[in-house]
């Protein structure tokens, strides 16, 4: 019962392996079979006895089979790998074995028995002995089947011994007893030491199954690495690499092997086209002294020589060492990138402002030892911001590039050319013996830049600005230079652009003074040292005003009154205009309330305002916190809003029209006068330019073109007002000419808002023509 419950508890493989052990001798087997058999049929024929031929024969016919399981077992052994597939077997095995070993004790019962031959017996208790004997060692991995084998064979013998009266067969029937006792101590003992080999050879197979794998995984791990690795012992030859280790230099079918030394790497390195015009022993060299630092530099591989690797070595306490080699062919590409573009234009590839800076603080340190002078031509490309917004940026930086391309080459191999950004750019020209010398470079420049660009099929007219400061006369610091070069390209292009100008001393002062104007102007906002005037719009067929065009004025505590044209232009520079705009806008807007229901008011919009995408919401705030209707209100343009043409410009526009805010395109005639305008555009009023009713009683094209604007705006179901009429033959003209309405002097001249809202109260209806012109 112990053996069983112990067996019970074997693992399923043991167990397997023990019953495969049953069928695993089949030559013993098959001996067994024919010399029982034959020892049977030689007593049966000797004593004539049927029974035990029979017996015999029984012997022979179950052995038989038992070979024949033996046989089937080992064939079909590949599905039997389930439990009870192995329980079965077992069980052949087992009654198969039983029933041998009865026979062969009933062969021994029925011979000591039937006859006193002394040799029969001696041959038949001889092969149970051995039989029993040679079952305690051969089936002792499973102990039952052992021990019932031993004791249905030599138990009959044992009794039928005691059956005999004479004390010798009584005494050998013991020793019988005594030899299947023995047997069995010796079968439990020999399965013990089965079961524990088994147990030891299962968890060896189990640690060398999990080292197989851990050697799996780390093969795995060690081809799949980023990295090239090998591994050299401590006389540096190659033990172990990785995959990867050979694609880098390129050996995949290089005789590579263990214990290959350093030298026959390097050569078969070398003969695969790696290191390309290196000797073998400047290589070794090189290597062998970066081994001995446990680093290496970066080194050039691969037959094109486009492949960089970084090699690292890591020694080992054994004294062998790790070699790490690394592809940083992109990350040293980009660090050559990253260094180029610290010092050059990413767009262009010229210098930038860093490399400009090294270069001309090198040379002013030098400058007092030379005879010559420093120039900076500083350039400013007058027409690109419109080019870059109408045809967009792939087309703006296509023109940068053929810009520094022109420019590279007017100047000399010793100046030097600089991207500052935007479209801004500077040449340092250096050893200029002459102002002269300057000043044909900066025509060159400009007469190269003034050429028409092909830029995808696009004509561009662009030309340049150029503003020049000379060192040392004009300083000795770089940022001084700078900024004196650029206050003399404030002046170039305040000239209308398209050349260059010097700088002068007294450009620093007007710049010091147009500083001062915008600080007071800042101040002027806060403190509201700002007035709105008001001039009249007036109906030409009835006299009626019909509307009121806000004028703002800044009259100065010490300046006294600044005119718009100089602080306007301050305003849209600093950004000021947008704060100034919206007290224009809530001041006119709060005037325009009291006035009688009839009468509108008119509020000029800078460029600058409709760049900011909150002027809808400001427009709205106004007329909200005034009371007056949105139909009372119009906003005046002029072209420069539609030059800045953007997506944007005409969304405002169209909010504004949606309120019922009327739009008056102002100046008509001094720009572009684009008729597409006129098209595209919402407007609902026209005010051509007072140049053209200046000129109306005397050339008869200012009276054609009058003509052909009033027309024009009559077909289009638009207001086309006359800017400037001064005297009443000018009124009476413009009328002639088809204009709606008028405005200049002969109405009235700009007046406060208090004189304009006394004027309205007391006549609204009056006809302006029938009173005198109204002096501020």
């Amino acid at each position: 019962m112990e053996i069983r419950r112990a067996d019970a508890e074997l693992p399923p493989e043991i167990r397997a392996a023990l019953v495969e052990s049953l069928f695993a001798p089949i030559a013993s087997l098959t001996v067994g079979a024919i010399a029982c058999s034959i020892t049977g049929a030689a007593v049966a024929l000797r004593v004539g006895d049927d029974w035990i031929l029979a017996n015999s024969v029984a012997i022979f016919v179950i052995g038989m089979l038992r070979v024949a399981s033996a046989v089937f077992y080992r064939r079909y052994k590949q599905a039997a790998d389930q439990p009870k597939v192995i329980r079965r077997w077992e069980l052949i095995y087992e009654t198969g074995a039983w029933g041998f070993s009865a026979l062969l004790g009933l062969l021994c019962w029925l011979t000591l028995i039937d006859t006193s031959d002394g040799a029969l017996q001696l041959a038949v208790t001889t092969t149970a002995a051995g039989y029993a004997a040679g079952i305690s060692g051969r089936n002792a991995g499973r102990p039952v089947i052992a021990l019932g084998q031993l004791t249905l064979t030599a138990l009959p013998l044992a009794v039928a011994l005691f059956t005999y009266p004479d004390w010798v067969h009584r005494s050998l029937g013991f020793v019988v007893i005594l030899f299947i006792y023995g047997m069995i101590d010796i079968t439990l003992s020999i399965r013990d030491v089965i079961i524990q080999a088994l147990i030891m050879t299962r968890k060896e197979a189990a640690l060398a199954a999990r080292f197989e794998e851990q050697v799996r995984r780390f093969d795995i791990a060690l081809n799949n690495m980023s990295h090239g690795l090998c591994m050299l012992d401590q006389r540096d030859r190659l033990q172990v690499w990785n995959e990867r280790f050979l694609e880098l230099l390129h050996l995949q079918n290089a005789p590579v092997r263990v214990g290959m030394t350093i030298p026959e790497l390097v050569r078969h390195s070398l003969r695969a086209g790696n290191l390309k015009g290196r000797r073998i022993k400047e290589v070794f060299a090189e290597i062998t002294r970066a081994l001995q630092q446990n680093n290496f530099d970066q080194i050039q591989v691969s037959p094109d020589g486009e492949r960089t690797l970084a090699l690292s070595r890591q020694m080992m306490v054994d004294g062998g060492s790790v070699v790490i080699l690394e592809d940083v062919t992109e990350r040293k590409r980009a660090q050559e990138r990253i260094a180029h573009l610290a010092r050059y234009d990413e767009l262009t590839g010229l210098a930038n402002r860093r490399q400009f800076h090294e270069r001309i603080n090198a040379i002013l340190a030098t400058l007092n030892e030379r005879d010559s002078c420093l120039t900076i031509h500083l350039i400013d490309l007058d027409r690109f911001k419109s080019v870059n917004d109408t045809l967009g940026h792939p087309i703006g930086d296509k023109l940068l590039r053929e810009v520094a391309r022109r420019l590279s080459a007017v100047i000399r191999p010793t100046d030097m050319i600089t991207r500052l950004g935007g479209d801004e750019f500077v040449v340092l020209q250096t050893g200029t013996e002459r102002r002269q010398d300057a000043q044909w470079l900066a025509q060159r420049l400009v007469k190269a830049l003034a050429e028409p660009f092909d830029i995808d099929g696009h004509r561009i007219d662009l030309g340049a600005s150029i503003g020049i400061a000379m060192a040392p006369g004009d300083g000795v610091d770089a940022d001084e230079l700078l900024k004196k070069a650029d206050m003399a390209l404030y002046a170039a292009k305040s000239e209308g652009g398209g050349g260059h100008c010097f700088f002068a001393s007294e450009m620093e002062e007007a710049v010091q003074a147009r500083r001062a104007l915008e600080l007071d102007l800042r101040e002027a906002i806060g403190t509201d040292q700002f007035e709105l005037f008001f001039q009249p719009l007036v109906d030409l067929r009835s006299g009626r005003i019909t509307t009121c065009e806000a004028l703002v004025r800044w009259v100065h505590p010490i300046r006294g009154n600044v005119p718009p044209a100089v602080f306007i232009p301050i305003a849209e520079e600093t950004g000021l205009i947008i704060r100034l705009g919206e007290w224009v806008l809530e001041r006119a807007c709060r005037e325009a309330a009291s006035w009688p229901h009839g009468v509108k008011v008119a509020v000029n919009l800078s460029p600058v305002q409709f760049r900011d995408r909150g002027l809808a919401l400001t427009v709205i705030s106004a007329l909200a916190k005034s009371g007056l209707k949105a139909q009372r209100l119009e906003i005046e343009i002029t072209e420069r809003v539609l030059l800045e043409e953007s997506d944007c410009t005409f969304a405002v526009m169209e909010q504004l029209k949606n309120l019922g805010i009327g739009i008056s395109l102002d100046d008509f005639g001094t720009g572009y006068s684009s008729l597409n305008y006129l098209r595209q555009f919402p407007f609902h009023k026209i005010k051509i330019d007072q140049s053209f009713i200046r000129d109306l009683g005397e050339k008869g094209e200012a009276r054609s073109i009058i003509s052909a604007v009033a027309s024009l705006g009559a077909s289009l179901d638009k207001i086309v007002v006359a800017e400037g009429i001064e005297t009443e033959e000018q009124s009476a003209l413009a009328r002639a000419q088809g204009c709606h309405e008028g405005q200049g002097h002969f109405f009235g001249e700009p007046v406060t808002a208090d004189a304009m809202r006394r004027r309205l109260e007391s006549c609204p209806a009056m006809r302006v023509t029938d009173q005198a012109p109204m002096v501020a």
